[in-house]
């Protein structure tokens, strides 16, 4: 079937399966009513004697087996667990042969989150298998789901409104790209967009303001509600730390089943997703994306509107509505939507208007601080009502530009009310099921969304809440003026600690949270990670599972004294770091991972050393540069030509190159948080306020996970040998470096010179044969 036949087709959707109703309802156990796991038993799996030690390559490890009893134990007796598990531990393992066993045990979901999607996959195609593989019949039958976020998913509705003009009145870009769209229709298992690279993903998701569920004609077949089904019906859900925020403040069982175990991975990563999560903005872009919702003009100029709006006018016009008053009433209400979204938009320039002339260096004053990172300027302020008040401001003044946008908008809402009040007027004659009901749902949420939009620009710009930072977030770097592209701009407020709404989301109505990681401590305890994320109760037990490996022996940690301080002399460092990048990895033969705390750092030590690189056969990878993350990764780990990678924030956690792949790590910088970040300030000052001190208590333990999680790229295996380079001198020079020496598994070693450097280099490595 051609493009052209599969999309002019009313029923182009009626070879996917249909998800079956019913099934097995399941309802959440007391844990008084749970049968309790024998702990040596579940242990066992993992010992010489289990399935795991008849496997080849068995090693077993004391860390992992003390982690799974201990997460046991806290499923027993409804207790919350921290681990800091060490790489090597085999932490996955540890944490999903408990979990699967309770949760087949009990017939009741275990849910597992992660921060990365790339742990998520490794679960799935890797970790899960070998632990049903490893407990075998005692897990026979055992359900597993994945379950991401409803805007990771294909709509069908969506697809089906950008089908329904038909091919013809497509641009020759979408025509041609038809027949991937169509292919990757007709064999994705689940419809997730990760999957699929080509039209906007805005185009094809759904973000639920519209979802109308049961009543949609595209329901049985919705991949969201397919994929929500089978987390239903499963055993383990794989989820992410946002999803897991979102079920939790939507009411519990919205979104993911009805659960009591939950295992946090990569669980120092959740203050800052939480602090995403419960964050609100006011941005134009945002407005603009619920207009469109409703109603868009046609992207072609042979295209036709699409939207929801868009999309009843031409079902009332066709006679898909019974009721013949209805539909002209309909058809007269919507001809005039394009009037009702211009006022609306013009009003809510107007508010930006007066927020971008808070960008006028004239205006900066005791109001506005701003810093350049990494190419966003972040525009820290607090009551943008309160700053203008104190100014001589008249019809201009953002108290009157906020009121017409408020009228504007109870304006539009109102009209989707009556809107939706007439619909069901035949939604009541011709049954739930009907097209009228359908579009009542959809129109209601969508005036929801928009209420709340409302409220949340109205909490950002009063900036009452002494509990959030809000500041004005502009993502171009243009010139400072009263006319700056105010599409560009954001404001936005953001929770300075995330503590409380951690804990009652999740510590206070779960009967067991485990957080798990490689870096939740800060010297030698907890205490800070616990008191960032809320985890200070009596229920709360901690374990430190230690890694098997030997870092004396397979690690080499060096701290250059010469070099410049980046904090105070960037210029000198960026040529000094890169002649000692130049000598150090000829020497490695590449295996390099160059990591840096800045954008701007990293391109210009790149610039320094791109032509050296080249001239010693060296193959530079700049994150940024055009290769994904993934694939600048995945060049590395292949080896096919010796290659240094330089990469920023997201390369610090989460790569896992073993062998002689990776032979070399440097630090570039210690990682303290960059100046400017407007939540981190914010933070820092609440700390001062307090009588604490934001570099100790704060900007200190912060930098040291992020040292910890850099550091730990490097040895992944028992049979991994390299060196780590600290450029930064402060690791060896300030009181406060001994708080980082202290905090990873290997002395560290000052050096003089780059001769002494370079010799014990070379000296490492001749002992284990690794330059051969």
């Amino acid at each position: 079937m051609s493009p052209a036949a599969f999309i002019d087709d009313p029923r182009w959707y009626a070879f996917l399966p249909e998800t079956r109703e019913g099934g097995k309802k399941r309802h959440l156990p007391t844990h008084e009513d749970c049968a309790r796991l024998d702990v040596e038993s579940a242990a066992a799996h993992l010992r010489a004697g289990g399935t795991l030690g008849a496997m080849a390559g068995y090693e077993e490890r004391p860390g992992q087996i003390a982690m799974l009893e201990a997460i046991a134990r806290a499923f027993n007796g409804r207790e919350h667990l921290m681990i800091e598990a060490g790489t090597g531990v085999g932490k996955s393992l540890a944490y999903l042969v408990p979990s699967i066993l309770w949760a087949y045990t009990n017939d009741t979901p275990v849910v597992i989150s992660t921060a990365t999607r790339n742990l998520q996959s490794q679960l799935m195609q890797s970790d899960i298998p070998r632990a049903l593989r490893i407990l075998g019949d005692a897990a026979a039958n055992f359900k597993v789901a994945l379950l991401k976020g409803r805007g990771n998913y294909l709509c069908l509705r969506a697809l089906g409104e950008f089908f329904a003009p038909g091919y013809w009145t497509m641009s020759e870009a979408d025509q041609a790209e038809m027949p991937h769209l169509i292919e990757w229709l007709r064999t994705t298992p689940d419809g997730d967009l990760d999957s699929y690279e080509g039209l906007p993903r805005t185009l094809l998701s759904c973000q639920g303001e519209e979802c109308s569920k049961r009543r949609c004609p595209y329901y049985s077949r919705c991949f969201v509600y397919r994929a929500r089904k089978a987390a239903a019906e499963a055993h383990l859900v794989i989820v992410n730390h946002a999803l897991v925020c979102a079920d939790a403040t939507s009411g519990a069982g919205t979104i993911l089943p009805a659960y009591g175990r939950l295992v946090l991975d990569e669980a120092h990563n959740l203050e800052n997703i939480a602090t995403d999560y419960l964050s609100c903005e006011f941005s134009l872009i945002e407005l603009a994306r619920l207009l469109n919702r409703l109603h868009r003009r046609p992207r072609t100029a042979k295209g036709r509107a699409s939207g929801v709006l868009a999309a009843l006018a031409r079902a009332a016009s066709a006679g898909h509505l019974k009721n013949a008053n209805i539909r002209n009433e309909i058809i007269s209400q919507i001809e005039g939507i394009g009037d009702r979204f211009n006022r609306l938009t013009t009003a809510a320039e107007g508010v930006f208007s007066r927020v971008a002339l808070l960008l006028l260096p004239s205006r900066n004053g005791d109001i506005v601080r701003y810093d350049v990172k990494d190419g966003v300027r972040r525009h820290s302020v607090h009551g943008l009502f309160e700053a203008y008040k104190k100014e001589e401001w008249n019809e201009d003044d953002l108290q009157r530009a906020w009121m017409k946008f408020e009228h504007e908008m109870a304006n539009l809402v109102r009209f989707l009310h009556d809107l939706r009040d007439t619909l069901a007027v035949e939604a009541e004659e011709e049954g739930p099921s009907s097209a009228a009901a359908d579009y009542a749902a959809q129109i209601q949420g969508l005036a929801d969304s928009l209420v709340s939009f409302t409220n949340a620009a109205l909490f950002v710009l009063k900036g009452e809440k002494n509990t959030h930072a809000y500041w004005v977030e502009r993502l171009h770097l243009e010139k400072h003026r009263v006319n700056v592209r105010r599409m560009s701009l954001r404001l936005v407020a953001a929770p300075l600690s995330v503590a409380n709404d951690l804990r009652q989301m999740l510590y206070e109505v779960k009967d067991s949270v485990i957080l798990s990681s490689a870096t939740l401590r800060v010297g030698t305890d907890f205490r800070y990670m616990a008191k960032r994320l809320g985890a200070m109760d009596d229920r709360f037990q901690t374990l430190v599972a230690q890694s098997p490996f030997n870092y004396l022996t397979q690690s080499l940690v060096l701290a250059p004294d010469w070099l410049p301080d980046p904090s105070s002399n960037l210029a000198s460092c960026v040529k000094e770091l890169a002649a000692l990048l130049n000598e150090l990895c000829a020497r490695t033969k590449g295996r390099s991972l160059v990591l840096f705390t800045s954008y701007e750092m990293m391109n210009a030590v790149a610039e320094a050393c791109r032509n050296d690189f080249g001239t010693v056969g060296l193959e530079l990878l700049v994150q940024g540069e055009g290769l994904s993350r993934e694939a600048m990764t995945r060049r590395l780990k292949e080896g096919a030509a010796p290659c240094v990678l330089f990469g920023a924030q997201s390369f610090w956690e989460g790569v896992d190159v073993a062998g002689e792949a990776l032979a070399c790590v440097v630090i570039a910088r210690l990682p303290f948080a960059q100046v400017g970040d407007p939540v981190i300030e914010a933070r820092s000052e609440k700390i001062t306020r307090e009588g604490g001190s934001a570099f100790r208590d704060y900007a200190l333990p912060e930098a040291v996970i992020k040292f910890r999680q850099g550091f730990g790229r490097l040895i992944r295996t028992k049979r991994d040998r390299g060196i780590v380079v600290v450029t930064d001198p402060r690791l060896v020079t300030k009181n406060y470096g001994a708080i980082f020496r202290k905090s990873i598994p290997a002395p560290v070693h000052a050096v003089a010179d780059v001769d002494d450097l370079l010799g014990r280099v070379q000296s490492f490595f001749e002992q284990g044969e690794s330059l051969s």
